[in-house]
């Protein structure tokens, strides 16, 4: 899919992902894929990062909130840290075009510890 990781920590995870024609077409067919999978894999990276080597965190809610349409151009999905806690982990993410304030989506994704 082409997303690069800029930035991944424990609170944080910031991700890039250049939208080609390909990827408006797939997202006129599934409405708010985009943004669910970059939002979903931003706090997975950083769910994962606070857990013990043995512990993998695994999706059990996203909520989506689509507020603008795609456009050519590189997207960005900044996911922060809400509460980490000893089983479960928020997180909120917010996808917005580079050098724009101006969000295109809004997820909150909870996460819970699982033993792999």
């Amino acid at each position: 899919m082409g997303i690069e990781v800029v930035e991944k920590g424990k609170h944080k995870v910031v991700l890039e992902m250049e939208l080609t024609p390909e990827h408006l077409e797939m997202e006129k067919n599934k409405v708010g894929s985009i943004n669910a999978m970059l939002s979903e894999t931003a706090a997975s990276i950083g769910a994962n990062l606070n857990l013990e080597q043995d512990d993998s965190a695994a999706i059990t809610g996203v909520n989506v909130h689509n507020l603008n349409s795609f456009k050519l151009g590189k997207l960005v999905v900044e996911a922060i840290s809400v509460r980490n806690g000893e089983n479960v982990q928020t997180w909120q993410a917010t996808t917005h075009f580079d050098k724009s304030a101006i969000a295109n989506g809004l997820s909150i994704v909870m996460l819970k510890k699982i033993q792999i």
